[in-house]
């Protein structure tokens, strides 16, 4: 018993300096994070003078799903009025954004030495995807997946990168997984980037 209490002493003693060092934004806000959160949707600056105004929000895709309503899929040039659109689960960090223009979706990622998108599964089809690069790199770094939702639509497409194996040889790994379902009884559809 005396060795479980001194190994869970040594331990603490050990966390104490971590987290006093950790920095005041770090901490849980508490107190004075509500404070700033009620300023901010008040409309007032927040403290230090930065400014409260930020973009607006995008829509929840699963809380507003499109027009059942079938339509052709969007010219390029449409892309570009297309509302931007918060998906169910979003792993990819800042890597990947989604638009909607209608009933069609459209995700935009970002990774290095992109090597191929595919549909692993889809219970439709109309899926569309692009890849191009960036200044003078030899491989895409930005990969366009524009697919429709629609009610009783599932579908999974794999985005995938090239890696460098060992001694040269040539490997793949999955950058990105999309998975889209809008089942029967959903309100709305459920988008996923992983």
């Amino acid at each position: 018993m005396k060795k479980r209490l001194w190994i869970g002493t040594v331990l603490l003693g050990a966390l104490a300096p971590a987290q006093a060092a950790e920095p005041p934004s770090a901490q849980p806000a508490g107190a004075d994070g509500a404070a700033i959160e009620s300023r901010a949707e008040a409309g007032e600056a927040p403290p230090g003078g930065g400014d409260a105004k930020e973009a607006p929000k995008a829509r929840a895709l699963e809380e507003a799903p499109p027009a059942p309503e079938r339509t052709p899929r969007p010219a390029a040039a449409e892309w570009d009025a297309a509302e931007p659109v918060r998906l169910a689960r979003d792993r990819s960090g800042a890597a990947c954004k989604a638009r909607m223009r209608r009933e069609w979706l459209r995700i935009d990622c970002s990774a290095r030495s992109l090597a191929m998108v595919r549909t692993l599964g889809a219970s439709a089809g109309g899926e569309w995807f692009g890849l191009s690069q960036k200044g003078g790199d030899e491989s895409p770094t930005d990969v366009s997946v524009v697919f429709p939702v629609r009610r009783g639509d599932r579908r999974v497409i794999e985005i995938g990168s090239e890696s460098w194996e060992y001694r040269g040889q040539v490997g793949f790994s999955t950058s990105f997984v999309i998975s889209e379902q809008w089942l029967e009884g959903d309100t709305g559809p459920l988008v996923s980037v992983l």
